[in-house]
């Protein structure tokens, strides 16, 4: 895996069976289960509950429209396929990523379609957004992107799939003339690329939910050493090791700078020395 040595909570949530249960296995029965529901409703009545349209979430206030028009859209035999993309996919980006930068990333996934209609609608283009078809291709590009030249069903290399899922959708998009649609799939896929590929370069390791919520560590005032007498250079010491562990216990050793790496090793060849004396 290329963020194994970063990203451990990888790991099932649980099993049934033999069956691992993935955050994206519940994701996907939760889309399955809506799409039933919402087949029950009726196409159009579906559409009208559950799409999101700008004029609707932002002059009505029917804010589960960002999230419900997942649930809603044309019923047929390229479902089943999108559904399975997102599983498939879905499920191998949460391995790499780690479940909470992968949960991270789904709603950056989730939200761009709604800011571009937005956007579009405040040029005046008319129109909303329904499915998950936009999502299946933004995780196809996201591990065509880690892996672009693995290959798919033993002869494909992945970066050949990501680019044909997206030229296809395009095409869908522009024989029904949906320019939002087409606009959204566009605006998905170029966040999936670029957001995996700055993860990939190492520019930055991806937004965590956790980490944005965590309590911040308080800052401590240390005292300035004494070059005077080795008392003060003992104190400092002591007062610069509790920081160290402070900010390890809070954050994780991966997260010292290399110069803080390099003081907690002199302190601790410092107390090598005096267990010796």
């Amino acid at each position: 895996m290329f963020f194994e040595n970063r990203f451990r909570d990888n790991q099932p949530l649980t099993r049934i069976g033999n069956l691992p249960i993935y955050g994206t296995t519940i994701i996907v029965a939760a889309l399955v289960v809506g799409l039933i529901v919402s087949a029950l409703f009726g196409g159009g009545v579906a559409m009208a509950m559950f799409a999101f349209s700008p004029e609707w979430f932002w002059r009505q206030g029917e804010v589960w429209r960002a999230l419900s028009y997942l649930i809603v859209g044309q019923v047929n035999f390229f479902t089943i396929f999108s559904l399975f993309f997102l599983y498939s996919f879905g499920r191998d980006c949460e391995q790499e990523l780690g479940r909470a930068r992968y949960f991270a990333f789904l709603a950056l996934l989730i939200v761009t379609p709604v800011a571009i209609a937005t956007l579009l609608w405040l040029l005046g283009f008319g129109g909303g957004v329904a499915g998950s078809m936009h999502l299946s291709i933004g995780l196809v590009i996201a591990f065509g992107t880690i892996y672009p030249n693995v290959e798919w069903w033993g002869s494909i290399p992945m970066k050949y799939v990501a680019i044909g899922c997206m030229f296809l959708a395009a095409v869908g998009h522009l024989s029904d003339r949906d320019q939002i649609g087409l606009a959204s799939t566009l605006a998905t896929c170029a966040v999936s690329f670029g957001y995996i590929r700055a993860m990939r370069a190492g520019t930055f390791e991806g937004i965590s939910l956790p980490a944005i919520f965590r309590r911040k560590p308080k800052f401590r005032v240390l005292p300035s050493p004494d070059v005077r007498g080795s008392a003060g250079r003992e104190n400092a010491t002591a007062s610069d090791m509790d920081a160290l562990l402070d900010k390890i216990a809070k954050t994780g050793i991966a997260s010292l700078t290399a110069k803080e790496r390099a003081r907690l090793e002199a302190a601790r060849e410092e107390l090598m020395k005096k267990d010796r004396r």
